[in-house]
């Protein structure tokens, strides 16, 4: 059997498959399978080989419960861990009116793959930091059989939160909640980076979008308020999904995959798609309506790259300047910024800038949001490290900001795309500690992961305490935390 993910560039092929519809049926399949590598899929919205298997693969769609709970001014649910974000976010409304601190760009993902992958929104902590306790079947040490284990504190939590399916099935998940609350939204363009982090003073939630041979900002502004919900909520939700989720992606997918011009596809970003957004249209909706949106119904292609505020300027300037040499556009657009000759040189990648001059023409926006540091050992926005001089580097707890870039080309044309973001996803992670997304394109090998997340070998202990053999990890997270060749 042959599962491909979502953006169609990794298939899973194991040589067994199996939908449980109860915990007893997992802990059967486990013992069924001692000695054999496990591993669990969501909806297979991922493009790292986080997903891969060839030998044991299980689906837990079936264990989808959501049973809110309170504990005086404690609000929390106990989620089944194939249950999709979407449904909980239907059924906490439904039962409680409550919902969840934070919520992503989609709602497709499993509760246990989002976790497990640090699925984040803006302005907020990814949903890992959320995750009270996390109830995981894995092997008993003493007997080998196969057992069920709540995981609620220390180190073996912080690691649970955001495990890459490495501590064995995620049963369910006892997650934060919090009442319902609405959202104050609306799009506005600036010229200047400055002035969009300005804004988060007013606007904590929102995110922002670098729009290509433009090269201005489209942010969208939000923000809780304490308001009902505005008169024109639903058209402006309607209006939200028809135009930038269906029309917006129709017409690049027929620049990029029909037409294939260049001089077309800069043409439309400089002056017709930006009609598609009404700017300053406020209104205030349900938080799990507005935070939102429907960018899962084109398969596509994701890089996503995290670095903290005090590099976000530098970084930012480094994609721009190096998608216009990709699209060779650099001289013809406008100088190049001095900043981006230093960066090249610091980080000696002139010949590799060579290589991809000319060869590929981004465009999709290029997305920018904002995440709370968050209390986990390897997620994208736990703990950072500041360099500074010498060997004197520390932790830092600045929130982190991610870069994301999307390619809508068929299959059989990405490979521009990959080539370009692997020169930006191995620079930036020499020039700014850049962190890919666990379950998006990771391009860096696991020497070059190491480096960058300071708690990766507490990580790597949990590992070992709870799967001392191995049996929850493919070859490629085995690399990333594993015992290192010495």
């Amino acid at each position: 059997m042959q599962r491909l993910n979502f953006g169609k560039n990794i298939s899973v092929r194991p040589a067994w498959f199996y939908e449980p519809r109860n915990e007893q049926e997992v802990l059967q399949l486990l013992d069924k399978h001692r000695g054999e590598r496990i591993r669990v899929i969501g909806r297979l919205h991922s493009w790292s080989r986080i997903i891969e298997c060839d030998e044991v693969l299980i689906d837990l769609r079936h264990l989808n419960q959501v049973e809110p709970m309170s504990d005086g001014e404690t609000k929390s649910v106990q989620v089944g861990g194939g249950c999709q974000i979407k449904r909980l976010l239907h059924e906490l409304e439904q039962q409680k009116r409550w919902t969840l601190p934070s919520v992503g760009f989609i709602s497709e993902q499993t509760v246990a793959g989002a976790i497990s992958t640090g699925t984040h929104g803006s302005g907020k902590h990814s949903l890992s930091h959320y995750a009270i306790s996390v109830r995981v079947a894995r092997y008993d040490p003493k007997t080998g059989q196969a057992c069920i284990l709540e995981i609620d504190n220390g180190d073996a939590l912080r690691a649970a939160r955001c495990s890459l399916g490495c501590l064995g099935v995620i049963l369910s998940v006892r997650m934060q909640c919090r009442e319902t609350y609405s959202v104050e939204e609306h799009f506005h363009e600036y010229r200047q980076l400055s002035e969009v982090v300005d804004a988060e003073m007013r606007y904590p939630l929102q995110q922002f979008y670098l729009v290509p041979w433009r090269w201005t900002y489209f942010v969208q502004h939000r923000r809780e308020v304490d308001a009902p919900r505005s008169a024109t909520g639903w058209i402006y939700l309607w209006h939200r999904f028809l135009a930038l989720d269906i029309a917006l992606h129709l017409l690049i997918l027929l620049m990029v995959r029909g037409l294939r011009f260049r001089q077309v596809l800069r043409s439309a970003y400089r002056w017709l798609i930006p009609v598609f957004v009404i700017q300053d249209w406020r209104t205030v909706n349900p938080s799990s309506a507005q935070l939102v949106m429907e960018h899962e119904l084109f398969s596509h292609l994701e890089i996503e790259l995290f670095v903290q505020r005090s590099q976000l300027e530098a970084a930012m300037s480094f994609v721009t300047q190096t998608l216009m040499v990709a699209g060779h556009e650099r001289k013809e657009a406008r100088p190049c910024d001095p900043r981006f000759e230093v960066q090249l040189t610091q980080a000696g990648c002139g010949n590799e800038l060579i290589a991809i001059t000319g060869i590929y023409c981004h465009h999709y926006p290029i997305c920018v949001r904002k995440i709370l540091l968050d209390d986990t050992l390897i997620s994208m926005a736990s703990l950072g490290i500041d360099r500074g001089n010498g060997n004197n580097s520390h932790t830092t707890e600045e929130p982190w900001y991610s870069i994301t870039l999307t390619n809508f080309m068929r299959r059989d044309q990405r490979q521009a795309f990959v080539q370009v973001v692997t020169f930006m996803a191995k620079n930036m992670a020499k020039l700014f500690d850049a962190r890919p997304h666990w379950g998006k394109l990771c391009p860096l090998t696991a020497g070059e992961l190491r480096e960058l997340f300071p708690n990766l070998e507490r990580f790597q202990q949990q590992c070992d305490i709870a799967d001392p053999n191995g049996q929850f990890r493919n070859d490629w997270t085995e690399a990333v935390v594993g015992r290192p060749v010495i």
